[in-house]
């Protein structure tokens, strides 16, 4: 909200500034003209009048049709950059429509034919990364290379897991999408998302945490960091704190866990 009022503040103090110039030009060629003619009597010529009109144009014309075309640049600006953010809010909303259709469809069928959907799906990808990270991969190797390889170990059972990689693929894709809109400020950009951050649960960014371990998934690393997604994390009971003793939490930048003051 404030970041929109600043805005406005600035486009209206453009129009405003320019406005004033106007009159200003329009005072300074008046002025200068009676302190060159002031002291001479009007005259009652026509022709002479002809002539007081003519310097006045000639004088003020190219500075106004100047400042018009300014004035007309800016309204064409505004009205592009909302075209634009119209068009850059349809494809989010629409990516938003299918990361809440990829959650649903997340599917894991375990242990005997349970299946198990959506967020309950995500609570077993974390459950199986912790076990491959505590009991598989060689605790020897360093700490990145044991995360990595425990994640992209979940991905490589068949095809029980493959649709969680969709789903962050889509997430990827928002943050991508909002990271790479030129004509959005900084302050909207985190605006938007946190929006996107809001429609996610904390066990979704827990799952987004271990994701950013793996192969596929430190593309995303860089927008988990910038827009604070790790917020409020959660993980299976005691694996928060075993990651954090074993200082995983820290491969991340401690901005990723923050709050991003948006506006």
């Amino acid at each position: 909200m404030w970041d929109t009022i600043c805005q406005n503040i600035k486009r209206y103090a453009i129009i405003y500034s320019l406005l004033v110039l106007s009159f200003v030009l329009m005072l300074m060629v008046f002025i200068s003209y009676v302190l060159m003619f002031g002291a001479r009597p009007l005259s009652h010529s026509i022709e002479k009048w002809g002539q007081f009109g003519d310097y006045v144009g000639g004088v003020l014309n190219p500075s106004l049709a100047f400042i018009s075309v300014m004035l007309v640049c800016l309204t064409l600006y505004s009205t592009s950059r909302q075209s634009s953010i119209q068009s850059f809010e349809s494809v989010l909303f629409e990516l938003l429509r299918f990361h809440k259709d990829n959650l649903a469809e997340i599917k894991v069928v375990y242990d005997g034919g349970n299946v198990y959907v959506g967020r309950d799906a995500l609570l077993l990808y974390i459950t199986e990364v912790k076990f491959n990270l505590l009991n598989i991969v060689d605790d020897s190797l360093p700490l990145d290379e044991r995360l990595e390889r425990s994640v992209n170990m979940v991905y490589m059972d068949g095809d029980n897991f493959a649709n969680v990689g969709h789903y962050f693929r889509n997430i990827y894709h928002i943050f991508k999408h909002i990271n790479d809109s030129n004509y959005l400020t900084g302050s909207e950009k985190t605006k938007y998302a946190k929006l996107v951050r809001a429609q996610m649960s904390s066990v979704e960014a827990g799952a987004m945490l271990l994701n950013g371990f793996s192969t596929a998934g430190k593309s995303a690393k860089k927008y988990i960091e910038k827009y604070s997604l790790l917020q409020g994390f959660s993980l299976s009971k005691g694996f928060k704190g075993q990651l954090h003793d074993l200082g995983a939490l820290k491969l991340y930048d401690k901005a990723a866990y923050a709050d991003k003051k948006g506006h």
